[in-house]
């Protein structure tokens, strides 16, 4: 009976026991409840974090972070002296850990050993590593900001593949409608500062690592972030790493406080570039979308426009520029973020944040329908070319009807507001004018770029501007921002009115020297190789008749022949680089240039003092002013002085004449060398300048050629005497004659004094010359014209001169061009045969043509027979070889 009663009295100890130890693990606290449920194996396969994750979810319905570090980032921070059932507890290992917190020292974590029990007071090990506990409330995560909701949603892998600031973008967009920009370094430059310690959720949060990071703030410290581990919840506070790099924060608020339309829409165009635009062309787009204002295509051209703005006082809507490669522009938003056209499509960038952007930035404009044309300007050069801006280019063209090139328009404006002939051709203007230095340029000047070897000018327009003849016609550009001309600007000079004045006709309209005064009234008059009427003329032309009607004064028509008489002033061979021509020469004085057109005497002008000449140049195209510029200080040969010739030289026949004077008079002869007797002077002097042949003698001449009567006798008709035989003589004009005498050789007899030969005339004659057959040939190429040849060109020539004169020449072009007699360029007639090369250095001939008078020509080019102008035209002038005629 007694065993019997110690057995009941240990099975009521025993409960007792058992129901008193259950009553000990009942909290209270679901948290802690929860947990000490679960101890036992860890079949979840939970990490210590992950253990309290789950208890809070399930216990308390709040949402912790899966990670201890997350986890001690949140909640309140809690005193060990204070701890609660629920608490969590955190113990840093090899990496953080935390726990659910008992009561009574005693606290549940995952081990090795599953989910275990342990006392925290009991254990060294757990009591060592402790670091701290934090509680949590219901309302510890706030979810009313649609920005941190979403963010916290998102936590996990990143999927998308976001950027800090991306993601941040995204989530703006997603949960608020706001667009921030899509870099953190622009997101920093956009709405509101707030300080640390004024944070609130949903705020975005910077943080400077080797770029820029933003993210989105929770609470507490708490912020959502994208890192390598995907979208990851950190806390600003408990981080030393996140605190370190913390740089700030900013609050962004809906609705744009942009209310310009070319920002908003520049804005909304944010993304791939579907259009193709270049930076300038969406600038342009969004301007007349938006303002209706019609802005130039290139940036460079926009830049010249509107109104210039400062850095600091840059306005939504404005436009910014850019240097890289070419000006670039793009649309001003605020605090430095603009929209612009790059690799990427269309794109934020910001200036503050960007040392590329800041660095290539150039300026601002603002612009209006009162401000897209250039600024007014006082200077009267520039008033004048601006008004001509649209006037089309034309390479060959000198006014505003036909269109300008470059040194033509550079010579129309000068002409037309200074009355000062400039040179049309670009270089001969830089070395006309005094050079100056870019950074000393005045409105007005001119500006010169060079392209190979071609030289371009422009009008200095002020601003770094200038205005020239380009290829789209005349525009307005800018020395940096076009680059084709900032790459090729060579340098500028200035016009003064002392330079000005030498080359303004009005300078010399009361010159002494006769001779000057009548070259002037023939200023501009068009340039025609072989001219001889006053409507188009060539050069030695223009000297023959100033001289003609300045002094009376007789010069031979060609300008080698020219050279030949008169007094010679500086001789063939005087270096002109090392005298000053006014110390050796006088206005009115003639220059002789050789190797212009062909070697040997080919261009001659009319000196006008301070290195200035008149002439008839068909570089210029014209009659016109000079400055005496290395080109003709190359090809310069001499200077003739003609005030004491008396001998009328411009009839061919004439100026044979003049050639033998002085030639001992010989029966039977007639040539130079053995001298002359009558018949025979005259014969000779008519087949060397007409090619014409006279009969022998002077009665058999008188059988030939046409009776006038004596008063009617010009230059080069026959004047016959009576002698012993009848005597012919050459008239030269000015009641004058060349005869040959037995007593005096070749002379000119003066008839107005001569008592001898005035009672023994006998009558005159004239004669023919004109040679017919090479007229015929030049009628036959041109009904040639356009039409289809098949062979060569010395054939067609062959052709042109069998068929129309019956004279049949070579069909070997070097056996040709050593047949005939050679012409000087300005002895051209019609039907004469002309060489030329293919190339501009070679003399061996290529091709040939027949001249048709009025500087131009026929030739087969491609089996066809075209007509070609080489009055001007550089490139046949460079490679003409020599003319013949047969």
């Amino acid at each position: 009976m007694k065993e019997k009663c110690i057995y009941i009295t240990i099975f009521l100890m025993l409960v007792v026991f058992f129901s008193s130890s259950t009553l000990a693990q009942t909290t209270g606290e679901p948290a802690a409840d929860l947990a000490l449920e679960m101890v036992g194996p860890n079949n979840q396969g939970f990490i210590t974090s992950e253990f309290v994750q789950y208890i809070y979810a399930e216990a308390r319905g709040i949402d912790l972070p899966r990670l201890a570090r997350e986890q001690r980032q949140v909640g309140e921070e809690v005193a060990r002296e204070s701890l609660q059932a629920g608490d969590i507890l955190f113990f840093q290992g090899s990496s953080l850990m935390s726990g659910i917190y008992i009561g009574d020292g005693r606290f549940v974590v995952v081990t090795s050993g599953g989910i275990t029990e342990i006392n925290l007071d009991a254990s060294t090990y757990w009591s060592g590593i402790y670091v701290g506990a934090n509680r949590y409330f219901e309302d510890a995560v706030p979810v009313e900001d649609p920005a941190a909701s979403l963010a916290l949603e998102m936590i996990g892998p990143n999927e998308q593949g976001f950027l800090t600031s991306e993601f941040v973008q995204h989530v703006y967009a997603q949960s608020k409608g706001i667009d921030l920009p899509r870099l953190a370094r622009d997101q920093l430059l956009t709405g509101a500062e707030v300080e640390k310690d004024k944070l609130e959720a949903g705020d975005v949060v910077f943080f400077q690592g080797s770029s820029l990071m933003s993210g989105i703030y929770i609470q507490n410290g708490q912020f959502v972030i994208v890192t390598s581990s995907g979208i990851t919840q950190a806390n600003l506070y408990s981080s030393s790493y996140w605190s370190g790099i913390y740089v700030g924060a900013n609050r962004y608020t809906e609705g744009s406080s942009i209310e310009d339309s070319s920002a908003n829409l520049a804005l909304e165009m944010v993304g791939e570039n579907h259009q193709g635009f270049i930076t300038s062309e969406f600038v342009q787009y969004i301007y007349k979308e938006t303002k209706g204002l019609e802005l130039p295509r290139a940036a460079s051209d926009q830049w010249l426009l509107g109104e210039e703005v400062a850095l600091e006082d840059l306005l939504p809507g404005d436009v910014v520029f850019f240097q890289g490669a070419f000006l670039m522009s793009g649309i001003y938003i605020e605090n430095g973020r603009f929209v612009i056209i790059t690799s990427e499509g269309i794109t934020e960038r910001n200036m503050n944040t960007s040392e590329y952007w800041s660095n290539a930035f150039v300026g601002a404009k603002h612009y209006t329908d009162e401000n897209l044309t250039p600024p007014p300007t006082s200077n009267e050069i520039v008033e004048k070319a601006r008004s001509l801006i649209g006037t089309p280019y034309n390479r060959r063209g000198d006014n505003p009807v036909d269109g300008f090139n470059t040194g033509s328009f550079a010579y129309y404006v000068y002409r037309e507001v200074t009355g000062s002939w400039l040179s049309k051709l670009s270089y001969a203007q830089f070395e006309a004018g005094l050079e100056v230095e870019r950074d000393e340029l005045q409105e007005g000047d001119l500006v010169f770029f060079q392209n190979n070897d071609e030289w371009l000018t422009g009008i200095y327009s002020g601003d770094d501007r200038f205005i020239i003849a380009a290829s789209e016609g005349v525009q307005e550009r800018h020395l940096d921002f076009h680059t084709y001309y900032s790459d090729r600007y060579v340098g500028a000079v200035r016009y003064t009115d002392a330079i000005l004045n030498k080359s303004n006709p009005n300078t010399y309209l009361n010159h002494k020297n006769p001779v000057i005064q009548e070259a002037m009234k023939y200023m501009g008059t068009p340039y025609l190789m072989t001219g001889s009427t006053l409507e188009a003329f060539d050069c030695s032309f223009l000297i023959q008749t100033s001289f003609r009607e300045g002094k009376g004064i007789y010069l031979p028509r060609i300008s080698y022949r020219q050279w030949e008489v008169g007094e010679t002033i500086l001789p063939e061979g005087t270096n002109i680089e090392e005298i000053t021509l006014d110390d050796h020469i006088r206005p009115g004085d003639a220059l002789y240039f050789s190797g212009t057109w062909q070697e040997g005497i080919s261009h001659v002008a009319i000196y006008l003092g301070d290195n200035y000449m008149i002439h008839a140049t068909g570089e210029e195209g014209m009659t016109t002013i000079s400055y005496m510029n290395s080109y003709w200080r190359e090809h310069f040969t001499g200077v003739k002085r003609f005030d004491d010739l008396s001998v009328q030289l411009d009839h061919p026949a004439v100026y044979e004449a003049y050639q033998v004077l002085g030639s001992p008079y010989q029966l039977g002869g007639a040539d130079p060398e053995q001298g002359f007797d009558t018949g025979g002077l005259t014969q000779y002097i008519y087949k060397q300048a007409y090619q014409y042949d006279l009969p022998r003698y002077g009665s058999q001449q008188w059988q030939v050629g046409m009776e006038i009567h004596p008063d009617n006798a010009e230059p080069g008709d026959l004047l016959f005497f009576e002698g012993t035989t009848l005597i012919p003589a050459i008239y030269l004009g000015n009641n004058q004659m060349v005869v040959a005498t037995q007593a005096n050789g070749v002379m000119i007899v003066d008839l107005t004094v001569s008592s001898y030969w005035p009672p023994r005339l006998y009558g005159a004659r004239t004669y023919e010359i004109e040679d017919v057959t090479l007229e015929a040939v030049a009628v036959l190429t041109e009904n040639y014209v356009g039409e289809v040849f098949h062979g060569s060109s010395v054939e067609f020539v062959q052709n042109m001169y069998l068929e129309a004169a019956n004279k049949q020449l070579s069909g070997n072009i070097h056996t040709l061009r050593s047949g005939g007699d050679s012409i000087h360029i300005e002895e051209l007639e019609r039907g004469d045969v002309m060489f030329f090369s293919e190339e501009t250095e070679s003399n061996t001939p290529s091709f040939i043509g027949i001249y048709l008078g009025d500087g131009s020509f026929a030739t087969l080019r491609d089996q066809v027979v075209e007509k070609y102008e080489m009055n001007d035209d550089i490139y046949w002038i460079n490679r003409l070889l020599e003319a013949r005629r047969y």
